[in-house]
């Protein structure tokens, strides 16, 4: 950033040698070709799935049910259900079929998973980009999270 006002209708003039962050010396991340770091320790989209209300009686008593609360789940979300994300419904019935398959045989290796079934290996780039989860959606380019992957493996210093 040049000496320069950053917002000149309050005159407030930020110095380049008054910003000390860490991001100063980080690379301009554009795009994600040749990367694919959100999908390494991923193992599979994990799409928000339709899911049934349980009772009260149910919450009390089912294991999922206590993981789900000690996960951040209220008792309400558990109460209301949840219809899934519109990006699962708009999944083609033999992706469908495959990632349920998939999923179904699915083993994780432990502290990270394994790569998304979904990352193609030689451009690193999600073979079903258009039907991408939200949580695959809402990973920001660049961000704090993008980073920190790319430095657990190896792509910036």
């Amino acid at each position: 950033m040049p000496n320069s006002t950053v917002n000149e209708s309050n005159d407030i003039k930020l110095n380049q040698k008054n910003m000390k962050t860490s991001t100063d010396k980080l690379p301009i991340i554009e795009n994600c070709n040749d990367c694919g770091v959100c999908c390494f320790h991923m193992g599979y989209p994990a799409f928000m799935l339709p899911r049934e209300k349980f009772t009260m009686k149910q919450i009390a008593q089912h294991p999922e049910c206590q993981q789900l609360l000690n996960n951040g789940w209220t008792q309400q979300e558990l109460l209301d259900g949840h219809p899934g994300e519109s990006h699962w419904h708009r999944l083609p019935e033999n992706l469908k079929t495959e990632w349920q398959e998939f999923v179904a045989k699915y083993k994780s290796p432990g502290h990270l998973d394994k790569k998304c079934f979904w990352l193609d290996p030689e451009s690193n780039l999600c073979k079903h980009h258009e039907y991408r989860p939200q949580v695959c959606r809402d990973f920001e380019i660049g961000c704090s999270e993008c980073r920190s992957w790319r430095k657990h493996f190896g792509l910036d210093d």
